[in-house]
């Protein structure tokens, strides 16, 4: 196996042109830059469907942003959009298509997957959806005391639990519904116990969420739920159990009935998946109309996608510029900062997102590469995050860029705390670039440990309110801009094997720790160390 220290696919000319550029634009600091360049601020920022992106304040001029594209377009980047958007197999060591914009297409748009129109399987599933919102707000679906569902109980794990988390959450001002949801996704007890503790057998509905109806997790919870609904008294489980899977047979197995199972199809990828039935907790909480609202977000910034030239195009700009941090600056963590407490987990889903699709180290030609890949995405809710961990962002040694996110409008009615909160996000932004001025330093008793000394590079998106159109569009931005950055690596973006050996050794483990078989599985002596140490407290217990 060869090693690579650029991407193959990239021409090496326009990588050393960035190289020997990062040199010369590293002796300019931020606040020069905006010095130099009056008209900075509109230069550098842009507006699609209700979001305007500022990337102003990044180690970027003119110059920089067209090395980036010249190197893209070296990497023929159109052309791997528009084989995206082509329905193609590009999900290579899966042998899949990964077609999920066309969960969101408009109904009278042709989606192609290997020549085969999907976009009636697409709707007729959405209308599927819908009849049972209906039924289910109308109080027709019932459970097997024939009292109207009151608690929803999502289970499933990763892409199945973390989209549709995120969005209700998010999206809890356009509720249309007062029934309770619950997510339930880790395998410890305790975290179905807190759902169950809270829910009436009588009146709560589980949703099973799992592409191949064979994660481990949601089975053991899958399991408990129908465990406690009979204990509960419920001789007949199957009407308190939806299933949304490709494994239909695996799901009626379970004892899920055929009209209360919504499919999901092989391509579609878990992190991708919010937008398909995997999001039926989001339609039961905001309604159908908001659903479709919340798709017709994600389908405009798919159009903005394919359609604008890159130098216009956001998910591909702010791709280049993440490049551009993490090749040539060597930055191995980005933070995104939602100064809104309905995104709060805003920042665990992004982080799915890359650090899933692009913590890849063998390129699509099968060779070890050398260059940096996906960095570390963390962050945290707004002003919470800014006694947490902007001491080391704004006096730290790591260049870490900054996504900051938040709402021109409220969606309540306290309008002046809004105000304090956008306030704070925008003079973080400021306090990052500039830090103290020299100004500052004269006027104040000053000791070193005292300075900030700026230059920190942040973007920020701001939605002209949080709705689902708007939601819909920031989280495609980071699907496409996702995308892009795994093209410029020659990555694959849409498989995850690196989650696959841990959970085997898991099943090993398992059996051991039981000791109910001797599957004479050696171990490292630290691992065999440590199970046996478990069996010792087991057996005094």
């Amino acid at each position: 196996m060869s090693t690579h220290k650029i991407p193959r696919h990239v021409s090496v000319s326009c990588w050393q042109a960035l190289i020997d550029h990062k040199k010369d634009i590293s002796r300019t600091s931020l606040q020069e830059m905006f010095i130099q360049n009056p008209g900075r601020a509109k230069s550098f920022s842009a507006e699609n469907n209700k979001l305007y992106v500022d990337y102003s304040k990044h180690y970027i001029t003119e110059e920089t942003i067209q090395l980036l594209i010249s190197m893209a377009q070296s990497t023929d980047l159109n052309g791997a959009i528009q084989k995206l958007f082509s329905g193609a197999t590009i999900n290579w060591t899966e042998n899949k298509a990964a077609m999920h914009m066309a969960l969101r297409a408009p109904a009278d748009k042709a989606c192609l997957i290997e020549g085969v129109n999907v976009s009636k399987q697409v709707h007729d599933e959405l209308q599927h959806m819908q009849d049972f919102v209906t039924a289910l707000h109308s109080g027709e679906f019932r459970g097997h005391t024939d009292k109207p569902i009151e608690t929803v109980i999502n289970i499933g794990i990763g892409g199945s639990d973390l989209g549709p988390k995120l969005v209700t959450a998010a999206l809890s001002n356009f509720a249309v519904s007062d029934i309770d949801i619950h997510f339930v996704s880790n395998v410890d007890i305790n975290d179905m116990n807190s759902a169950l503790e809270k829910s009436d057998a009588e009146t709560t509905l589980f949703i099973i969420s799992s592409k191949s109806f064979t994660t481990k997790e949601t089975l053991f919870n899958a399991e408990t739920a129908i465990k406690w609904l009979r204990e509960h008294g419920c001789k007949s489980p199957e009407k308190h159990l939806l299933a949304v899977t490709a494994n239909h047979d695996a799901a009626k197995a379970l004892g899920v009935k055929d009209e209360n199972i919504f499919h999901i199809w092989e391509w579609v990828g878990g992190r991708y998946s919010l937008w398909s039935a995997i999001g039926l907790p989001i339609a039961i909480r905001i309604g159908m109309d908001h659903f479709r609202d919340f798709l017709s977000g994600a389908s405009a910034m798919d159009q903005h996608f394919c359609e604008q030239t890159m130098e216009n195009n956001l998910p591909v700009i702010l791709a280049l510029i993440d490049i551009w941090y993490i090749n040539f600056f060597h930055a191995e963590t980005m933070a995104i900062f939602p100064y809104d407490h309905s995104l709060n987990m805003l920042p665990a889903y992004i982080g799915q997102l890359i650090m899933e699709s692009n913590g890849k180290q063998i390129d699509k030609e099968g060779n070890q590469i050398k260059y940096n890949t996906s960095p570390v995405i963390w962050g945290g809710t707004g002003n919470n995050a800014q006694h947490a961990y902007f001491q080391c962002l704004h006096q730290g040694t790591h260049l870490v860029p900054v996504d900051f996110i938040v709402s021109l409008i409220s969606n309540s009615e306290n309008k002046s705390q809004h105000q304090e909160l956008l306030a704070n996000c925008l003079a973080q932004g400021e306090a990052l670039m500039h830090g103290h001025t020299e100004v500052d330093r004269a006027e104040t008793e000053w000791a070193a440990y005292k300075n900030i000394p700026g230059n920190r590079p942040s973007t920020t998106i701001l939605l002209d309110e949080l709705s689902p159109a708007t939601l819909g569009s920031l989280l495609c931005l980071y699907e496409h801009r996702c995308f892009v950055q795994a093209h410029i690596w020659n990555i694959n973006p849409f498989d995850q094997w690196g989650v696959e050996l841990g959970k085997n050794i898991a099943k090993q483990i398992s059996e051991e720790l039981n000791e109910a078989t001797d599957n004479n599985v050696t171990h490292d002596s630290s691992t065999e160390r440590l199970i046996s140490y478990y069996r010792k407290k087991n057996e005094s217990c």
